[in-house]
């Protein structure tokens, strides 16, 4: 199998075996992380009802991302990537399995939830860059957008079935249960994983070093003007965007006519939303003229209707906003995650995923820490809206940045990267 598996060009299919395995468990494995989050935002917020524990917390399981981010990716592009695949699901299902044990025997402790989500970081710094790299070598890049988009519909299907079950499950079994089902749910992706094929990635020029390959990702990034102003600004969005979200729990729970059972319900609210949106992504062929118009517009809507959620007092209105915020968060998402997909060289994307990660992620786990503190010091809701509100000004800046455009619309078919690069970079010499 070669670059991507082999197809005739008149009858190009978007499921295949390896496909399927690598969906199918991350299918399961979402559902696992929704309970488990669920139930440990609450179980932590019971135990110590402190918001900067839960920001601290979210910052220790995001940390080792961020640290570990870009060196991970240079291992990614060096190693087996199903191996990495398979074992870092199989270290976390084993771990957090632990925790389940440990809460259902009574002998739990906050700082063993703290040891795991360092573990499971560590694990997310290898994994999430593996799969970036490897989807691409699955499908052919003209169902880029399809694939990811049926992923999304997977994932979202469900986000919404575990939040819509989850604050009602939490009442009824409590943690411990569903801590273990995120455990098993681990193992059992990892089983399923084995049975990919996933082509190895083979280098033109010989084996290079770790520091020629780490500076090869900077490089990319940093050369090309349009990416690395994209991300600054993602940084900034999701160093806030982080913030907001680990607040609405607190803020659920203490708010009168909300409480965990309304939270879940809002996050099956915007589960569904990112079906929706991944499902219409899935069923059209989207314009590339369009592409761009509908990237922006998306992402500006999106957070401002996360602003808005804290001034409401109205929880139907919460629950539209919150589903039509998180539509318009996937599709932006989607067409963005697939255009930097065909954009990387097949032996940089484990690096250069890694780097982006790190440069659009590696801020958050100071967000959820500040958004904790803040949740401490000032009213939630003027915390949750002032946090969000920024969001959406640095979403609009993103029209501003040049060659954006240029990049949104990027489809690859007879379209050549270094001319992409070149023209993008000269707009910042004008």
């Amino acid at each position: 199998m070669g670059e991507v598996e082999i197809v005739k060009e008149k009858n190009i299919k978007l499921w295949n075996k390896n496909f399927f395995l690598l969906w199918q468990g991350q299918l399961v494995s979402v559902l696992g992380d929704v309970l488990y989050s669920i139930a440990l935002g609450f179980w932590v917020y019971e135990r110590t009802k402190s918001t900067a524990i839960m920001g601290t917390l979210e910052a220790v399981t995001m940390l080792p991302r961020v640290i570990l981010g870009p060196f991970a990716g240079v291992f990614v592009d060096k190693w087996d990537r199903k191996k990495i695949i398979v074992i870092t699901d199989l270290i976390r299902g084993i771990f957090v399995t632990f925790v389940g044990i440990a809460a259902f025997m009574g002998f739990i402790q906050v700082w063993m939830v703290f040891v795991v989500g360092v573990i499971n970081g560590l694990c997310s710094a290898f994994f999430n860059p593996s799969v970036s790299s490897v989807k691409p070598d699955l499908v052919h890049k003209s169902k880029i957008i399809k694939a990811n988009s049926v992923t999304s519909i997977a994932q979202s299907g469900m986000d919404m079935f575990g939040n819509a079950i989850g604050g009602a499950l939490y009442v009824a079994i409590g943690a411990s249960a569903m801590f273990l089902f995120n455990g098993i749910s681990y193992i059992f992706s990892a089983c399923t994983e084995m049975f990919m094929k996933v082509p190895k990635i083979t280098r033109k020029n010989g084996e290079s070093t770790f520091k020629e390959d780490f500076k090869e990702g900077f490089k990319f990034i940093w050369g090309f003007k349009t990416f690395k102003n994209i991300f600054i600004f993602a940084c900034g969005i999701n160093f806030l965007f982080i913030g907001g979200l680990t607040l609405l729990i607190p803020y659920f729970e203490d708010t009168p006519f909300l409480g965990a059972k309304r939270y879940g319900f809002a996050m099956t609210a915007m589960a569904l939303g990112m079906m929706m949106g991944s499902i219409l992504l899935s069923i059209l062929n989207l314009n590339k003229n369009k592409k761009y118009k509908i990237s922006i517009i998306s992402i500006i809507l999106c957070t401002f209707g996360f602003s808005t959620i804290a001034l409401i007092e109205n929880y139907s209105i919460i629950i539209m906003i919150m589903f039509l915020s998180a539509f318009f968060n996937i599709i932006f998402n989607t067409i963005f995650n697939s255009v930097t997909m065909i954009i990387i060289p097949k032996n940089m994307r484990g690096k250069v995923n890694a780097i982006m990660g790190t440069l659009s992620a590696g801020l958050t786990p100071f967000g959820a820490l500040i958004g904790g503190v803040l949740g401490e010091f000032i009213q939630l809701k003027v915390a949750i809206f002032a946090l969000f509100f920024i969001c959406f000004i640095i979403s609009i800046g993103l029209i501003f940045i040049k060659g954006i455009k240029k990049v949104l619309e990027f489809e690859g078919e007879g379209e050549d990267i270094d001319e992409l690069i070149n023209s993008t970079n000269a707009l910042y010499n004008k």
